[in-house]
């Protein structure tokens, strides 16, 4: 998965891109005085909000972040502490962290996790790569939806 976000999701990807809002009921990213700071969703609201691509990005780091944080016993990144890379260079650093705690890291050890119960840190690396997989699809969903609207009549990218 890690290969198909580098050749093919990754480098698409600029400021423009990142912050289209495809409607006006939209979870972003905003940049203030301290960073890049992500909206959180109302999950209860309905319609449920749409996300952008720099919202997205912002979830792999958040993910992964939080991850290696729980992994190497350190206590959880809340999301609204995250603040976003402001690109796509976020992500690649912190999969070279991931990287580096896989090649080294005991496979069976139990990791306090998000579950009730620890898993073993296979079961969290496992459920790093759904993670990724799904925003990459929801990534390449927005581009494509992007793209369709720049294509329509009247319409503005």
């Amino acid at each position: 998965m890690w290969r198909f976000a580098e050749e093919f999701v990754l480098p698409e990807i600029d400021e423009e891109l990142a912050l289209w809002e495809g409607s006006s009921n939209v979870c972003t990213v905003r940049q203030q005085a301290d960073g890049w700071v992500a909206d959180w969703p109302d999950e209860e609201a309905q319609p449920i909000p749409e996300v952008t691509i720099a919202w997205l990005l912002w979830h792999i780091e958040w993910w992964w972040t939080d991850t290696l944080s729980r992994v190497n016993g350190q206590p959880p990144v809340a999301p609204d502490t995250h603040r976003w890379s402001g690109g796509t260079a976020g992500i690649h650093a912190v999969k070279q962290r991931w990287d580096e705690v896989l090649a080294t890291a005991d496979l069976d050890a139990p990791i306090e996790w998000l579950m009730p119960e620890p898993q073993p840190l296979w079961f969290v690396a496992s459920w790093v790569n759904v993670e990724l997989t799904k925003n990459l699809a929801e990534i390449n969903r927005v581009k494509v939806r992007r793209a369709n609207a720049a294509s329509s009549p009247g319409a503005a990218p």
